[in-house]
């Protein structure tokens, strides 16, 4: 037992970054982060995007309402030219005769709830008005004898008056009292279009249009003075005590008394705003954390989280561990006592919390999302300035957010946020739910090597059957391959992956095979005289990344360039000393050409010193040989996790080790993942660690006792920027999902081999078969 954790000490060291006069590479041989800090991630919570490949009927989005009614919660959502949606236990609703509700098929723009049971929707032919009663909704036009009361952009209730609405046309703007309507008037010079926002707030009433902001004084409007001039076009007004924030084409602003201005998110035309947390001070400061639930009195963490008291306990055990860290970083061997001390406190703290967690199956605890000012874009995407005093920006290519343009947003009490957009549906950020997992149902009956989802099949690699493919939607057999049904073909298959250009390719015994639409075909490689031959050894990785490039590693005890192969269009080729040599012995375009197919200048973060070949291939690669495990592509170098826990990048220049102060011991690299944001975690067999680009951070160990080992890992589907693992111990094994600084584990009665994941369905294969469990 002391030896053992005498080993694990040097687990606990990889937080320390590594020092500047380290000769292995480390840290500070990356490039540099012109950013002060990466950016903020969401890690609480999960995304769900809702579009019409999963059953929404209609993906342009123009506004959205939550109301609550007779114990339910509806999503009223408005449409382009569609009419309305509304969303009900888990279903999407449209307009019928006989169904949940009947309306016109035009464009909603605008929702506003009445009371209880009622609510307005603005549409280019006027207003609607939605009653509810016996589990349905009807609607009756209103201000039907008002002819101006058309192109309705949007509605807002009068805080003091709730009898009273304000209108927002394309034309003019007014208040509707029951089926009265009452024009504003304007200055006779003025010719204002466009009105879309309109509102009252502690510092009046103001209309927003292509003009700018404009205050409603009686019964007529006064058109911008002063600073409030710059605002530009206002899309969205929202109130927050005695200040009223402002969405326009020239970004957000708040105004404040005396008509001050403050800039909040300039420059980026915004479209929408929503509070699922009011700030009590400026958002545009180096601190803006005071904020304040809408819910009134209820606190921001709701009074029942089964975790408040672990999360203090939680804050003090990190910083102890870093300082503990800081004090054995220039050691070999840790002090013993304090290691016995430090791994008893974790294993205690997660103790605790797998006790809290076993008390919570088939309940429903949620954990609290970020709450904050939600402002959508015009083609920027979504931002969040949270209570946490961080600012997110969350887009099409970086979130699970469908489209860079937003159009909507609408939040709940407990920080829910719905997110329309222009042509890609919606986004739902919710509560995650901690226990109230199914039981364990068997899929498939076999020797799996790895699990995966691609698409929408569960792909299945097995030690001597080949690979099974299933449809996730009904979870049932797509095709069953095997080398007696395709020539060739693996009996044991190590991985697969989709490009994209929809071609499937899977490794295993036989190399590389790659199924495009359905001719299957063998990938030949080239040997070390270059010649190309068939491939004899087991390919056990493959990856591709955004540039369509193929990395494959035939795993041995060799070094890494004679394991590492990509495909350069035809073959499967090495960047080796021999290749190198062969470059330098060539001549003109063809040598240019091949420069580039490999990747040794312009493509990396370096370039291979042909002024100096003899130096540069001798020391090709640093670090002991070791078989590739894991393998991912940046736009800087080739990053490879090996089987004795070190990790190696291809840099342009040469294989380079990296060192261990740097990357830590987390023991044989099984994974390598790149998140929206751009932080890549690494996962050992040991531990866990995520690197920003240039520090190494460990992850607090999921372990809970003795055999424990790491297996595999995915990404959650629900929210990428956490992750999931699964997990052997000498008393089975199980997963766990991590999100704000906990795992919670599902423990089996089986070693967990691999893992993956399909929304709420997560797969695990085992010695024995495939399983699942809906979360």
């Amino acid at each position: 037992m002391r030896k053992c954790l005498l080993a694990i000490a040097f687990l606990l060291l990889l937080a320390v970054q590594s020092q500047a006069c380290n000769p292995e590479p480390g840290p500070q041989h990356f490039p540099v982060i012109t950013e002060l800090s990466p950016p903020p991630r969401i890690v609480s919570g999960y995304f769900s995007v809702y579009n019409s490949l999963n059953g929404l009927p209609h993906n342009e989005i123009k506004s959205i309402l939550l109301f609550a009614a007779d114990d339910k919660n509806y999503v009223i959502v408005g449409t382009i030219g569609h009419g309305l949606m509304i969303f009900d236990d888990e279903i999407w609703h449209t307009a019928s005769k006989d169904g949940l509700f009947n309306f016109p098929e035009t464009t909603v723009t605008a929702l506003v709830k009445i009371n209880s049971t009622s609510f307005y929707a603005g549409t280019p032919a006027g207003i609607f008005k939605a009653r509810y009663s016996g589990g349905r909704f009807t609607f009756e036009q209103v201000a039907t004898g008002h002819h101006e009361v058309l192109n309705v952009n949007a509605i807002s209730q009068h805080p003091d008056e709730p009898e009273k609405f304000l209108i927002a046309c394309d034309r003019v703007a007014g208040t509707l009292i029951d089926t009265s309507f009452t024009a504003f008037s304007m200055p006779e010079h003025l010719d204002p279009s466009g009105f879309s926002a309109i509102i009252v707030s502690d510092l009046g009433s103001f209309a927003g249009c292509n003009g700018g902001l404009f205050e409603i004084s009686g019964n007529g409007l006064l058109p911008p003075s002063g600073t409030v001039k710059e605002i530009g076009w206002v899309n969205s007004l929202v109130k927050a005590g005695d200040r009223l924030f402002i969405a326009s084409s020239n970004g957000v602003t708040q105004l404040m008394e005396e008509d001050k201005l403050e800039s909040v998110l300039p420059g980026a035309w915004s479209t929408c705003l929503a509070f699922s947390a009011m700030p009590q001070e400026a958002l545009s400061g180096k601190d803006f954390k005071a904020f304040e639930n809408t819910g009134g009195s209820r606190e921001m963490l709701q009074e029942d989280d089964p975790f408040e008291s672990l999360r203090q306990q939680h804050a003090t055990l990190q910083r102890d561990y870093a300082e503990y860290t800081r004090r054995f970083a220039d050691q070999p061997i840790a002090d013993p006592g304090a290691v016995d001390q430090m791994y008893q406190r974790f294993f205690d703290f997660y103790a605790a919390m797998d006790a809290i967690n076993s008390g919570l199956r088939g309940k429903e605890v949620k954990v609290p999302l970020l709450r904050g000012l939600w402002i959508g874009t015009q083609d920027a995407g979504l931002v969040l300035f949270a209570t946490n005093g961080r600012r997110y920006h969350l887009a099409a290519d970086n979130s699970k957010l469908p489209a860079d343009h937003v159009t909507a947003l609408a939040c709940a009490e407990d920080g829910e946020t719905w997110v329309g957009t222009s042509g890609g549906g919606l986004m739902r950020y919710h509560s995650r739910q901690i226990g109230g997992k199914g039981e364990v149902r068997n899929l498939l009956t076999c020797q799996p090597t790895r699990i995966r989802v691609l698409g929408d099949m569960l792909a299945i690699g097995t030690e001597d059957d080949g690979m099974h493919l299933y449809d996730i939607k009904s979870l049932s057999s797509y095709g069953h391959f095997t080398h007696s049904t395709i020539e060739g073909f693996h009996q044991k298959v190590t991985d697969f992956i989709f490009d994209q250009d929809g071609r499937l390719w899977v490794t295993g015994d036989k190399g590389v095979f790659v199924l495009s639409g359905k001719h299957w075909q063998q990938i030949k490689m080239v040997d070390d005289k270059n010649r190309k031959v068939d491939q004899t050894k087991t390919a056990t990785n493959i990856i591709i990344d955004s540039q369509k490039r193929i990395f494959v590693a035939f795993a041995d005890d060799d070094r890494v360039y004679n394991q590492v192969h990509f495909f350069d269009g035809n073959l499967l080729v090495r960047t080796d000393p021999a290749a190198v040599q062969r470059i330098l012995e060539a001549t003109g375009s063809a040598q240019l050409e091949s420069i580039k197919t490999h990747a040794l200048n312009g493509v990396y973060m370096r370039n291979f010193n042909f002024a100096s070949a003899a130096a540069s291939l001798a020391a090709f690669e640093t670090g002991d040989s070791s078989r590739v495990t894991a393998l991912l592509n940046t736009e800087h170098y080739l990053l490879v996790g090996l089987e004795n826990g070190m990790q190696k990048m291809f840099d342009g220049e040469s294989y380079k080790q990296l060192s261990k102060q740097g990357t830590g011991h987390i023991g044989a690299i099984a994974n390598l993942f790149r998140l929206p944001g751009g932080v890549i975690v690494v996962q050992g067999s040991e531990g866990i660690n995520e690197f920003d680009g240039q520090q190494y951070k460990l992850i607090v160990s999921p372990a809970t006792g003795p055999g424990f080992k790491i297996t595999d890992m995915c990404l959650d589907q629900l929210n990428p920027e956490t992750y999931r693992i699964s997990f052997s111990s000498s008393q089975g094994g199980g997963y766990s999902r991590y999100q704000e600084s906990f795992w919670e584990k599902f423990y089996t009665t089986f070693p967990v081999i691999s893992m993956a994941q399909a929304d709420r369905i997560i797969f695990l294969a085992s010695p024995e078969g495939v399983s699942y469990v809906i979360e």
